[in-house]
């Protein structure tokens, strides 16, 4: 108390005296030439745009209307190969103003009065109008009229013609993810038959989401057709901006298909009454099976034939009244079915490999959904590549099980883990000579069994203190 007093006397001191207690220090900033990175806000995603490129053509015809519109194709064509010139009315329109203009100079007799309309900037101005948008400037260079003995002209023009350049990803892997297939209109799930298409539609979104999630591939929508055709169609009536033209024909073809058929998707509610008494044991069990095949949609071939299994979460049988939480239990069968299917075509196409490594702390090429938090996988080493004898077809390379590694944070793009188990000496090692496989499993608890009139006891609840998050979550079921 004493002390307290003495300081509060001698801060009133200084005050009276004009002094004043001095601020708490504040923080040093950075140096004005250390320079800190500045996020980008403007930065807009990449949907592609329409560009006009200039080109020179030369096109032949029997009057010199049709030479210039026989070279204004050319030039289209040069720019943007058929597309374009397939579907689009303003180059007919564009006859028309060429039919014109050889019906004005006599077709082509009167030279003097065929190069001043030539050379008009009405003729021109009629060319880009009539093209509605695919051309944005027109010029002829020279007509050549027929030579002696001959009755066609020769014309040259210069042009710029609207042109789209697709979206930088244009160049990944383009897949298209069918709808899955199920011989039969819905299935058992504890006591109800659930409606096929309630379980096959998320399955079939999910997969999509996890690999547009991987950034690998050109997810192509084939599900909303009939909303997409109803955009192009308002270009092609005008209701557009007119360089959108060159949107028109730009559509992509899948490099890749993905079809799954469901062969079994369970949940059985399962009973038996005691011998000695009137009551009933009551539990749940079941699981799924899915073969999936990934086809080259160019050759027919399969690049790869699969069939998953997994199971659901089983609830023990039990007289006191078994719990079942119908959406838990879809939503899990789903999430295994999901990401089995999404790490067999990962692992097809783009092997999940180490990327970076700092001891036995990795960086993962992949994130998403493809590798789960806490989760275990096998770490293989690969060697010489093998091919066949008789084809020449290369049929991998030899592998030799390095470690495994658990997966401690999971990112959209990259992972991060832990190697353990290793067996191999991996000092002379390239980071991408180590591929992630299969995960490692962790066993599912074992229900206690029932015999005569033993009633298997309720879960025991957990501590408070032991976290909620289990450590073999996102392993497969």
């Amino acid at each position: 108390m004493q002390k307290l007093l003495i300081v509060a006397v001698i801060a009133a001191a200084l005050i009276a005296c004009g002094d004043k207690p001095q601020d708490a220090p504040k923080p040093v900033s950075a140096p004005a030439t250390q320079e800190q990175a500045k996020p980008n806000l403007t930065q807009q995603p990449d949907v592609g745009r329409v560009e006009h490129i200039t080109v020179k053509a030369t096109g032949s015809g029997v009057s010199a209307g049709a030479a210039i519109n026989d070279a204004l194709k050319t030039a289209v064509a040069q720019v943007n190969g058929v597309a374009i010139n397939s579907v689009s009315a303003g180059l007919t329109a564009v006859a028309e103003v060429s039919a014109s203009l050889d019906a004005e100079t006599a077709k082509g007799k009167d030279s003097a009065k065929l190069d001043a309309a030539l050379s008009s900037r009405t003729f021109a101005e009629q060319v880009v109008a009539k093209s509605r948008g695919l051309v944005k400037s027109f010029s002829v260079v020279r007509v050549v009229p027929p030579a002696t003995g001959s009755t066609t002209f020769n014309a040259d023009i210069e042009v710029q013609v609207a042109k789209f350049k697709g979206p930088a990803d244009n160049g990944k892997i383009k897949i298209v993810v069918s709808p899955l297939r199920f011989d039969k209109t819905a299935f058992e799930i504890g006591d109800r038959m659930v409606p096929a298409a309630e379980v096959l539609g998320p399955i079939r979104q999910q997969i999509i989401d996890a690999l547009a999630q991987t950034g690998r591939f050109t997810i192509l929508d084939r599900q909303f057709e009939g909303e997409l055709q109803g955009e192009l169609n308002m270009i092609v009536s005008g209701k557009a901006v007119e360089s959108d033209i060159a949107k028109l024909g730009q559509a992509l073809s899948a490099d890749l298909v993905w079809v799954g058929v469901v062969n079994d998707l369970t949940y059985r509610k399962q009973v038996r009454k005691l011998q000695t008494s009137d009551r009933e044991l009551v539990g749940y069990s079941g699981g799924w099976s899915v073969s999936q095949r990934l086809i080259n949609l160019a050759t027919r071939q399969i690049q790869q034939a699969t069939t998953l299994q997994g199971e659901a979460p089983a609830i023990a049988p039990t007289t006191l009244g078994a719990k079942f939480d119908e959406s838990a239990t879809l939503k899990s069968i789903e999430g295994g079915i999901v990401k089995k299917a999404t790490e067999a075509i990962i692992l097809r196409t783009f092997p999940v490999s180490v990327v970076e490594r700092d001891g036995n702390q990795v960086v993962l090429s992949q994130g998403g959904q493809i590798l789960a938090e806490n989760a275990r996988y096998h770490v293989y080493l690969q060697g010489k590549e093998i091919k066949d004898p008789q084809t020449g077809q290369s049929l991998g390379n030899m592998e030799s099980l390095c470690c495994d590694v658990i997966v401690g944070r999971v990112t959209p793009n990259l992972s991060y883990g832990t190697l353990e188990d290793v067996k191999l000496d991996l000092a002379n090692v390239q980071p991408g000579a180590l591929q992630i496989r299969e995960s490692v499993p962790v066993p599912l608890p074992t229900p206690k069994t029932v015999s005569g009139e033993v009633v298997s006891e309720p879960p025991a609840k957990k501590p408070a203190a032991v976290p909620a998050k289990r450590a073999g979550k996102g392993d497969d079921w």
